[in-house]
């Protein structure tokens, strides 16, 4: 469960996750550089930790790594709850 959590406390692993969310179809990791701005190598470890915890699963196609989200309903009602969360968190801290 720790992992989960530590998967979805990065926001570029949110960032990667939202917009493959928006995708109707898989995409290939090298198509995602210009999404979080970082080296293809960090996107790869970030979407290899999303892999891990289940968020997404991947597929070869050719030379392509393919990747999509898993559960997509699931997932958004995920990071709807995060996005709740981290809302409350910023408002006790205010008070």
């Amino acid at each position: 469960m720790h992992e989960f959590f530590k998967a979805l406390s990065s926001p570029q692993r949110l960032k990667l996750l939202r917009h493959l969310l928006d995708l109707d179809e898989p995409i290939c990791y090298c198509e995602l550089e210009g999404v979080i701005e970082r080296d293809r190598s960090v996107i790869y470890r970030h979407l290899e930790k999303l892999k891990s915890v289940g968020l997404i699963e991947t597929r070869h196609a050719g030379k392509r790594v393919e990747c999509e989200v898993r559960e997509k309903a699931k997932v958004e009602k995920l990071l709807e709850l995060t996005n709740q969360l981290r809302y409350q968190e910023v408002n006790s801290n205010e008070s």
